[in-house]
């Protein structure tokens, strides 16, 4: 669209003769959606995150162009870049590397091109997520009743796993655990709250996963709390590296590790966002309407979106009857258009 009158003089003069002038018009009105996808290995949501959407744009008729920001700022600024030279009308995007998102969005913006950015606020780009205040509390609420029942609220720790990129997503979600614990359990002391930075990544937070063990030799009744699934294990992992796992307990959000036949023991639940079917949610309220010219006004606010989802939380035992992702993907590229994996898959609506 964005195009069209350049992409029309070249088509027009070129192959005049092989398709009719409403055939020509129909190709150059066809919608254009930029998808770059968070392209971390550590988590194959990402990749699926792109699979959903391609199919949706095949099933509105819209041309897609699909490419990876490799967890890496620089690439997802480039990859702006592309998406303006490629005319596309809209772009969506997973970002896990944010500091680029002020860079990303004067982009997009000096070319006119909406975009809209999954779980990362930022004031010029629509806010499609989770309610992360209100996931943060519900897992919290949940490890803290584990808690009560196994240590009568008193652990020896009770660990965060920050995000600190993440920004107001990490306090929200990993300070809102904190509070939804604090809820069950409101008596255990300040010293006992302590934090290491994982970046959200099990590998790469690891090595500070492990420091802040050392630096509590005596902790065996421990709590971990954190930014997602990832964060998370990379404490229970240092522990079991350490040979201090058997009273470990942790709590996840995102739900990208409590699903399928590897799933830690010491991972008692997690709060599922469905991650992968976040497209449902950019396309019905935002990519959608803009299509068919009806631009929505921008809510670029995380506590104010464009389209909030549905926080699912589930123990590691309710997770069981909970497909795995291809399934997941499957059942939800089959529902009818507008239909989330909240309302396909959530075992606690």
């Amino acid at each position: 669209m964005r195009n069209s009158l350049r992409a029309f003089a070249v088509t027009a003069l070129s192959v005049p003769a092989l398709i009719g002038i409403a055939g020509v018009a129909e190709a150059q009105d066809k919608f254009k959606l930029g998808m770059a996808v968070g392209g971390n290995t550590c988590c194959e949501w990402m990749k699926a995150q792109g699979d959903v959407a391609r199919a949706l744009a095949e099933k509105n008729g819209w041309d897609y162009v699909e490419l990876s920001n490799n967890n890496d700022p620089a690439t997802a600024l480039k990859n702006a870049q592309i998406f303006v030279q490629e005319g596309v009308d809209a772009v969506i995007q997973f970002n896990g590397q944010p500091s680029s998102n002020p860079a990303i969005s004067a982009v997009l913006k000096q070319a006119n091109i909406p975009v809209v950015t999954y779980d990362i606020a930022d004031p010029g780009m629509y806010f499609v997520g989770i309610d992360n205040l209100g996931a943060g509390i519900a897992g919290g609420e949940q490890l803290g009743k584990l808690i009560k029942e196994k240590w009568n609220c008193e652990p020896d720790l009770v660990i965060s796993a920050e995000g600190a990129a993440a920004g107001i997503v990490n306090e929200w979600r990993t300070g809102g655990m904190r509070t939804g614990l604090k809820n069950i359990c409101p008596d255990i002391p300040e010293a006992k709250w302590v934090s290491f930075e994982s970046q959200g990544d099990a590998a790469v937070g690891l090595p500070a996963a492990r420091d802040l063990l050392a630096a509590h030799p005596d902790a065996k009744k421990m709590a971990v709390v954190g930014l997602n699934d990832g964060g998370v294990l990379a404490l229970i992992n240092a522990a079991e590296q350490l040979g201090r796992a058997d009273e470990v307990v942790g709590w996840g959000q995102d739900g990208a590790f409590i699903t399928g036949d590897n799933v830690n023991p010491h991972l008692a639940g997690s709060v599922f966002y469905f991650l992968e079917g976040y497209a449902v949610y950019a396309i019905r309220d935002v990519i959608g309407p803009i299509a068919a010219g009806n631009v929505p006004p921008l809510k670029a606010d995380a506590g104010d979106p464009a389209s909030k989802v549905q926080p699912c939380p589930v123990s590691a035992e309710q997770a069981k009857s909970v497909p795995d992702m291809p399934e997941r993907v499957a059942q939800l590229l089959a529902a009818p258009a507008g239909t989330t994996e909240y309302e396909l898959f959530c075992p606690n609506k």
